[in-house]
């Protein structure tokens, strides 16, 4: 047998096994994948933080799980969650391919040293890369980087002249991968109301890589003299301990079954369940969710705060509140909400949750 041959059937053995290799690891893979295509629902999650933790939309969610849409998610329930479809995952991968590059790192560099490199701030480069500690940072990591095309920087800040000839900056801020308007205003401290009068194309749009104006240095804005700020901070500190004192209270009753009609601990409805955690506080409201909507000042989704109350209308008629809740808490656009519901007594859910998003009517802050 010559020496030619004996290398060609060598090669052909060769890639034979190489093929049952990769067959025989496609196969654990996917089997792996299959045995965790499950969830079972813990407490305080809601649809809304599954669908992010698992990178999906709640159609999608929804879909695979019909018996839970317009219904109450329940502690235990066990969901099915897909992966993200291969062409999906392209779509993605290509969407973010043209916004991101990647930086391998290598030995002795830091946080420090790449940003400079990117011209990215370290801010901007420890967001897109939430995993990786800086501390830590080891080389062979793959961090994600923004493009240098785009001459991305984390804030732009410009300077222009005012009237009276002081200068005044102008600031604008680049949408980073997973950021929120509310992540951003609460950043910068300003609305988001503020934010998309600004910048209107984010009313409907929100792109990483867009260019947000957070303040167009046409205006200086307005400073609190001391003795302002000191009244603030007071009347903000008062009204932090009341809500933790009312969320602290409302939550001693988790898992508390419904029953109309309650105010107690053997059984609560929704109304009832507010008239017996603000009298914590000592604040007496109206019995019916009815009459809550109309007690204390309507304030906008945008400017909710722990301890307001939250209404809706889940009836027949559309128009009519008849549920109640009070706000538990308020976090990159997540509002979440305590409440008494008929299905699964008193819960936590969250106001992204597109069966609560579509009956939400109004927001009323009772506290002073």
């Amino acid at each position: 047998m010559s020496n030619h041959i004996y290398k060609n059937i060598k090669r052909t053995i060769y890639m034979a096994n190489f093929k049952i290799i990769v067959i025989f690891f496609l196969f654990v893979n996917s089997f792996a994948i299959a045995q965790n295509n499950t969830h079972k629902v813990k407490k305080g999650e809601t649809i809304y933080s599954i669908t992010r933790k698992y990178d999906m939309s709640e159609k999608t969610l929804y879909k695979l799980n019909p018996k839970i849409k317009d219904k109450v998610l329940q502690v235990n329930t066990v969901l099915t969650i897909q992966k993200i479809k291969e062409e999906d995952l392209v779509e993605t991968t290509n969407e973010l391919a043209e916004n991101l590059r990647t930086h391998k790192v290598k030995k002795g560099e830091s946080f420090a040293t790449i940003s400079k490199k990117y011209n990215i701030s370290i801010e901007a480069l420890t967001s897109l890369n939430p995993k990786v500690k800086p501390r830590r940072l080891k080389a062979g990591t793959i961090l994600k980087i923004l493009n240098k095309e785009e001459k991305v920087q984390e804030e732009v800040i410009a300077e222009t002249n005012t009237n009276n000839g002081q200068s005044n900056k102008k600031i604008e801020h680049i949408i980073l991968p997973k950021e929120t308007k509310y992540g951003i205003s609460k950043k910068y401290d300003i609305t988001i109301e503020a934010l998309e009068n600004l910048n209107p194309e984010i009313k409907t749009n929100f792109p990483v890589g867009y260019v947000l104006t957070i303040q167009s240095g046409e205006t200086e804005p307005s400073v609190l003299n001391e003795e302002e700020t000191l009244l603030v901070n007071a009347m903000s500190d008062n009204f932090l301990k009341k809500a933790d004192i009312l969320v602290e209270k409302a939550s001693e009753f988790i898992g508390t079954r419904y029953r109309s009609g309650g105010t107690t601990p053997s059984g609560f409805d929704c109304s009832g369940l507010m008239l017996t955690t603000f009298k914590e506080i000592d604040l007496t409201l109206p019995r019916t969710s009815g009459d809550q909507a109309n007690y204390g000042d309507e304030v906008r989704k945008n400017k909710a705060q722990k301890g307001d109350l939250i209404f809706f209308a889940t009836g027949r008629k559309k128009s009519r509140i008849n549920h109640v809740g009070m706000i538990t808490e308020v976090s990159d656009g997540e509002i979440k909400f305590i409440h008494s519901s008929t299905s699964a007594g008193v819960i936590i859910s969250s106001l992204n949750e597109s069966y609560y998003s579509t009956r939400f009517k109004q927001i009323n802050r009772v506290l002073n």
